[in-house]
């Protein structure tokens, strides 16, 4: 299990109330702490070494300890390794005798890393930048020529260029916490990737044209019900991996196949004049978008993520609700325009 610190920067006369806290939750988290002195000589820093598990159910105790003033700092990040080593085996054991019957507490134990190191990780993939646009630009320009040359391979390595995964995070994300401010941020860089990647291969098609029809081209074609289940399992996979700090270079990948063939393909075929394979790439492009943020909803509410206090809570509960509804109707109103043009 991957090892996570905390640092807690307190003012030193808050020494005593940190340490007791600290102390009356360790025996449940099974971490360790100490204190050490600032140079300025008014402030402590307090580390604690734990699972990545049990670093959420720490930083909100923390949070409604401090509640929350800007006399106090948290700061979160990774460690390698400790030694003498946390055993959550031997935590185990001992939470089995200490359990009482009595005990009311309903805290669930959260198998990822902390909503605010997620958020974080979300954050910096959400936000549009300029190494973001050029490797849009980019892959945009390895997947014209791999459809055009009927390669696979070049759009595999397409796919491993294009940064979609985090936009489609940071949305799912903002719709299952109610942040709108992540969620206008997750839109413009998704709307802004997707516009530069079709002008690109809209141009193409436009100046080259598509002498001939490829493989891979006709696959981007048409919308199947296997496609809409791999833009579920991408999405799924996707959350996944943030949620658990592990890389996600390779689930990248698989949000990109998702994404960025069909929409290069409807460009071209649109550059080209073929507009009625134009608009049959576009609507699988539209499906799997439709398919990863709904996944990835789903995904963070089975995970547990949700806002700390009552009342995000419950604008979260709403924001999530009409979103997934959204996305639904949207998903269901395609599968019944394929089960339609399947049957016709």
């Amino acid at each position: 299990m991957p090892l996570r610190v905390i640092e807690i920067v307190t003012p030193r006369s808050d020494k005593d109330q940190v340490i007791q806290s600290l102390e009356a939750h360790r025996p449940k988290e099974g971490y360790v702490f100490w204190a050490s002195p600032l140079e300025d000589e008014e402030a402590l820093a307090f580390k604690i070494i734990l699972d990545v598990q049990e670093s959420e159910n720490v930083m909100d105790k923390m949070e409604h300890l401090f509640a929350w003033s800007e006399k106090y700092r948290i700061v979160v990040y990774p460690a390698e390794a400790t030694l003498p080593r946390l055993d959550p085996l031997a935590k185990e054991e001992d939470e089995k005798e200490m359990n009482d019957p009595t005990d009311n507490d309903d805290e669930i134990k959260k198998n990822r890393i902390s909503r605010e190191e997620l958020y974080s990780d979300v954050l910096d993939t959400t936000i549009i930048s300029k190494n973001y646009m050029v490797l849009i630009s980019l892959s945009s320009i390895v997947a014209i020529i791999g459809l055009r040359r009927d390669s696979v391979a070049i759009i595999i390595g397409a796919m491993v260029l294009a940064p979609l995964l985090g936009p489609n995070v940071g949305l799912a994300l903002a719709s299952t916490l109610g942040d709108y401010k992540l969620a206008r941020e997750a839109i413009k860089t998704l709307f802004c990737g997707i516009s530069l990647c079709f002008a690109l291969s809209f141009a193409a098609g436009s100046i080259f044209g598509l002498p001939n029809m490829t493989n891979e081209l006709l696959l981007r074609n048409t919308m199947a019900y296997s496609d809409i289940i791999l833009a579920i399992v991408s999405g799924a996979a996707g959350i996944v991996s943030f949620t658990m700090g592990v890389p996600t270079s390779i689930v990248g990948v698989m949000v990109a196949l998702s994404l960025l063939p069909p929409l290069t393909a409807s460009g071209l075929f649109l550059g080209s004049g073929m507009t009625g394979y134009a608009i049959g790439a576009g609507l699988l492009f539209i499906a799997n978008i439709i398919c990863l943020n709904l996944a990835g909803i789903v995904t963070f509410l089975v995970q547990g993520i949700q806002p700390l206090s009552w009342r995000d809570k419950e604008q979260a509960r709403t924001t999530t609700v009409r979103v997934a509804l959204l996305w639904s109707s949207l998903l269901v109103a395609l599968i019944m325009l394929l089960y339609f043009e399947i049957v016709r």
